[in-house]
């Protein structure tokens, strides 16, 4: 029987809990809200929703996903910052999940459940729903602390982005692979200026002995300081100016604003995006970060071996660390990749990745202030090295990832329209930091097409791209650029407007193309371009006021933040318009617009309600009402002495309310009343007025790879009470969505015929998406994960390359016979019973540590390349590197951890 007291004897609360050892959350009440009629695009057919109104038969925010040790729930994170941009939250393909602030980054990684065992269930012709969770009498009356553990929880980073300034030399590596010489090497510097010699410690005069390399955010070298690090600012023949200055610490500044150009900016985050899959180190994706100087960075893992956290319990497979995370490689700001001018330091306004294209290949697009778009081919190329034990530490990296990032093509992205003055009376501000979104890819025998959406003055084109067949990898591809836009719109934009695509190639009768939602500023706007269609002819230069796109003729005044375009369910039956959600900046109990979406209830979280779970949540929390008196005073629950003594308690305890009625309450007013007496049966008392005290502000929205699970990123302030204190106070919480989990025990085959389910897409995503879908996207079992893959012919292709290997084993403790007799459930042993694990890709014993990598979804565990190369004959390497070369489990095509 459990406790009553704990061991102080204080009793300890009775709480009720589910099934699955989790007390359930309670039900959302009704709404007490009039909904307005949401101001949307009149080319939406299907008329969007906003306010969510909570729905007394739905569920609770952490109903359907229970507590369970191996699935844990998805619960908000609190920051210690703020984001001072739009779009600060963005999912990976993994589920890996980035949060921007002002000057720095969280990236937090999933965590997976061991399902090991339910694989040998099936293997076994067990059942393989049987709990591993049953718990005895005894430890159900226990306190586990495994309760309050939740998915992003462990094992996040927090990385500042914004200073020290990145070393344009970290681009080196980039010209050294395309065989360039490095524009910003020593060779190119001045000769160290006359006059100067150095002094008693060894430091140049004028110079302290902290400055050098180490000031560029680079560890230094023997080399001399001023070849290193000189300002090339010594040069008289310099054609181009300061952009064209040479040196590692050539002069901050890029483009040509009045702020950038001088390096004065404060250097905050602007944008931040993953890149797709399998293009980083172990096929993982990498993130760009761009911040306010320009500057675009990539960070990733590198290639040395990280620390792996061990699992948390039984129940759940390794965690990630990022502790091997750095900077890749950069564009913009002082920094240039191969192919780009060194006369010019451009500043990098916002960027784009291309949807994926195959193993280790990607392209980025950037766009600069001077409205130049650039295509940047980015690949990785894996040299796996043989090395022997003697020339290396087993465990060490031995495998090598070469970057090769090149500049293809530059072109102008405008629009036709003239530009306007700021001085004009009809001029409107107009600009974005994410003004550029590629389109899915068309497949066809010769290569693959997509468009390059971009935004200028009121305007939204969109350019064809091509890429020819085949594009081995670690060569150049074959890219082909129209001249002109394929497809354009003019339309109203404001600040900071962007494009969604929607997800695969629409169908729309005989044209095949694709489709997605513009997002002006203040109003969605829908459009389909085609891609079988050539280039539109060339549109005269015109002033806005000709196509009527000078002002915004909808009025409203809470801005769009974010927006997703949900895929689609069925692309043979595609809706109307795409499915779309979206949240503006301000949510209060009087701006009923906040959120808005076309998406019907049959397709959301909750089949009886088409809103968000974080929607539903924050939407009772608008609807809360305290009495007005409680917030006169700013010191209310604190004691009286302690509040007395403030003097701006004072100032608002003078304030003046004011109701609906024009009945006008003070401080006096609000007279005390003596409930000991019987006199106050027959007193009049003033009804005091209820205030609402909270209000929202959203920083950014994002879905997960498969369009089940969402999060959004929100700030909580006061409605009442002016905001005060500094940066150390920003506090800002991610909030979460998700569906519940299917029926395990089908295969992905089997939801061919489930409306709700989009087979394509999901069978297009990496193994770690799926998995991340299955737990709160509503997705399909994984194949490989919640039952094995037996009918792969490459597992029995390997076991017949290490046969002969496998039979001919020696303990390397006694030198006595491996032998498979000796086997006792995941470990084999040799004649003289010492025990060895088994590489779940060759049969081998790992008789030595270090030799093998895990995978991150199913756990198995595999010899590393170099060590298996090692272990068979020479005739045969070059077949065996082409089945392990793969950079993949063989078991569920799943990611290694480093």
């Amino acid at each position: 029987m459990a406790p009553t007291t704990d061991e102080r004897g204080v009793p300890i609360p009775t709480i009720e809990h589910d099934d699955e050892g989790f007390p359930p959350s309670p039900t959302l009440g009704a709404s007490s809200l009039d909904l307005r009629p949401a101001i949307h695009s009149p080319d939406v057919s299907a008329k969007p929703t906003c306010n969510p109104t909570s729905n007394p038969s739905s569920p609770g925010v952490g109903a359907d996903l229970t507590f369970s040790k191996k699935y844990l729930p998805l619960r908000e994170l609190t920051l210690n910052s703020r984001p001072l941009v739009k779009r600060a939250i963005q999912f990976s393909c993994d589920g890996d999940l980035a949060v921007a602030a002002d000057d720095s980054v969280h990236v937090f990684v999933p965590e997976f459940p061991d399902l090991t065992r339910r694989r040998k269930r099936i293997a076994e012709g067990g059942d393989p729903e049987s709990s591993d969770e049953e718990e005895t009498n005894e430890q159900k009356g226990k306190y586990n602390p495994e309760m309050f553990r939740t998915q992003y929880s462990e094992g996040s980073k927090h990385m500042p982005v914004s200073f020290p300034p990145l070393d344009p030399r970290i681009n080196k590596e980039l010209y050294d692979a395309e065989g360039m010489p490095f524009p910003y090497d020593k060779t190119s510097a001045p000769p160290k200026p006359q006059g100067v010699e150095k002094d008693t410690n060894g430091q140049e005069d004028g110079r302290d002995a902290g400055d050098g390399d180490q000031a560029d955010g680079v560890e230094g070298d023997d080399d001399d300081d001023w070849e290193d690090d000189s300002d090339d600012s010594s040069v008289d023949d310099d054609p181009a100016g300061g952009g064209a200055r040479l040196g590692s610490n050539q002069p901050y500044g890029a483009g040509s604003g009045p702020i950038t150009s001088v390096g004065s900016s404060m250097n905050h985050v602007v944008k931040i995006s993953w890149s797709p899959s399998e293009l980083g180190v172990n096929r993982r994706p990498i993130l760009g970060i761009l911040t306010g100087a320009g500057t675009l960075a990539m960070y990733g893992d590198g290639d040395m071996a990280a620390n792996v956290l061990g699992s948390a319990n039984g129940y759940m497979l390794q965690r990630r660390e990022l502790a091997s995370w750095l900077v890749l490689w950069g564009v913009g700001e002082r920094m240039m990749v191969p192919g780009q001018s060194p006369a010019y330091s451009e500043y990098i306004r916002t960027f784009a990745w291309a949807q994926e294209i195959g193993p280790g290949q990607a392209l980025l697009a950037t766009l600069n202030d001077a409205m130049e778009i650039a295509i940047i081919s980015v690949q990785t190329v894996v040299y796996v090295e043989e090395v022997s034990e003697k020339g290396r530490a087993v465990g060490g990296p031995a495998e090598k990832t070469v970057w090769h990032v090149r500049e293809l093509v530059r072109f102008k992205a405008e629009g036709p329209h003239l530009p306007v003055s700021t001085m004009d009376p009809d001029y409107v501000p107009c600009g974005t930091s994410f003004g550029l979104s590629f389109g899915p890819w068309l497949e066809d025998d010769g290569g693959r097409t997509c468009v390059l959406g971009y935004l200028d003055r009121n305007y939204v084109g969109f350019r064809k791209l091509r890429i020819d067949k085949p594009w081995t990898r670690g060569q150049l591809p074959k890219l082909q650029v129209e001249n002109k836009d394929t497809h354009g719109q003019c339309v109203h934009l404001t600040t900071d407007g962007f494009i969604e695509f929607e997800q695969g190639i629409f169908h729309k009768g005989d044209m095949i193309g694709c489709r997605g939602m513009i997002s002006t500023g203040w109003h969605p706007v829908p459009f389909e371009v085609s891609l079988a269609s050539g280039a539109l002819a060339e549109t005269a230069k015109h002033k806005t006021g000709v196509c009527g796109t000078t002002y915004n003729l909808q009025h409203c005044e809470n801005p769009i933040i974010d927006m997703v375009v949900h895929p689609p369910p069925d692309p043979a039956r595609p809706t109307p318009t795409p499915l779309y959600t979206l949240v503006r900046l301000s949510a209060t109990p009087t701006t009923p617009n906040w959120y808005e979406t076309n998406v019907p209830s049959a397709l959301a979280a909750d089949s009886n309600s088409p809103y968000f779970q974080w929607a539903r949540s924050i939407q009772q929390k608008l609807e809360v009402l305290v009495p007005a008196d409680m917030y006169q005073k700013r010191a209310y629950g604190a004691d009286d002495s302690d509040s007395d003594e403030e003097s701006d308690d004072g100032v608002l305890m003078e304030d003046t309310l004011e109701d609906d009625e024009g009945v006008n309450y003070t401080g006096e007013g609000l007279t005390a009343i003596d409930l000991t007496t019987d006199a106050n049966v027959a007193r009049e008392v003033k009804v005091v007025p209820e205030v609402h005290p909270h209000r929202f502000r959203f920083h950014g929205l994002t879905l997960s790879a498969g369009g089940g699970a969402s999060a959004v990123l929100v700030s909580a302030h006061s409605t009442q009470h002016p905001e005060r204190g500094g940066w150390h106070t920003q506090r800002s919480q991610v909030l979460f969505s998700y569906k519940p989990r299917r029926a395990s025990g089908r295969s992905l085959s089997m939801y061919m015929d489930d409306d709700n389910l989009n087979f394509s897409l999901v069978s297009s995503m990496s193994t770690e998406g799926k998995l991340f879908e299955y737990l709160y996207g509503g997705g399909p079992d994984v194949p490989g994960v919640h039952y094995p893959l037996s009918s792969d012919p490459r597992h029995a292709h390997v076991a017949q390359i290490f046969a002969p290997v496998v039979r001919n084993q020696k303990c390397e403790v006694c030198g006595a016979a491996v032998t498979q007799s000796m086997r006792k459930e995941d470990l084999v042993g040799c004649e003289k019973g010492h025990f060895f694990g088994i590489c779940a890709l060759s049969g081998l014993a790992v008789q030595k540590p270090g030799m093998t990598r895990s995978c991150g979804t199913c756990g198995f565990k595999t010899m590393r390349p170099e060590i298996l190369l090692q272990k068979v004959p020479e005739d045969i390497k070059e077949e065996v590197k082409g089945v392990i070369g793969r950079g993949s489990c063989m078991a569920c095509s799943g990611k290694f951890l480093n």
